[in-house]
């Protein structure tokens, strides 16, 4: 004979497989860091690398440190609220092993006090702040 459970017990079971299977997972939390809204925490230093007009093409490039090398899956600008402006292409590897990532606006477009936001592979982001996008920045 087939065993079926009251309607109240599927519901009390399903919740229950619903926080077994969530459990510890921040897939839907603010992951915002300490500043810089959905951005994560500050990237490290040691190579980061802001460029506002490329010598080939004239647009912003952006370089990170060789640490992030096959560690970031994507690279955006954000306003200084975390807000994306504009999402880079990835363009390979060099200049000391570090990650290139071009734009399609020269780096001054996007403004003052905004964000380099690199979006990790294994989960959340890190970002290095920009005073001028016009200017060359390094940390």
């Amino acid at each position: 004979m087939k065993k079926t459970f009251p309607p109240a017990r599927w519901v009390v079971l399903l919740g229950a497989t619903l926080l077994l299977l969530t459990a510890g997972c921040d897939r839907w939390s603010d992951d915002s860091g300490s500043d810089g809204g959905g951005s994560g925490d500050q990237g490290e230093g040691g190579g980061f690398l802001w460029k506002p007009v490329g010598e080939n093409s004239g647009r912003l490039v952006i370089l990170l440190p060789p640490q992030y090398t096959g560690k970031a899956g994507s690279v955006h600008v954000a306003s200084g609220d975390g807000q994306v402006l504009d999402v880079g292409v990835y363009t390979g590897v060099g200049n000391g092993g570090r990650t290139h990532w071009r734009f399609p606006q020269k780096g001054g477009a996007y403004g003052n006090n905004i964000l380099a936001v690199a979006d990790l592979n294994a989960g959340g982001s890190v970002h290095w702040p920009i005073p001028s996008g016009a200017a060359r920045v390094e940390y």
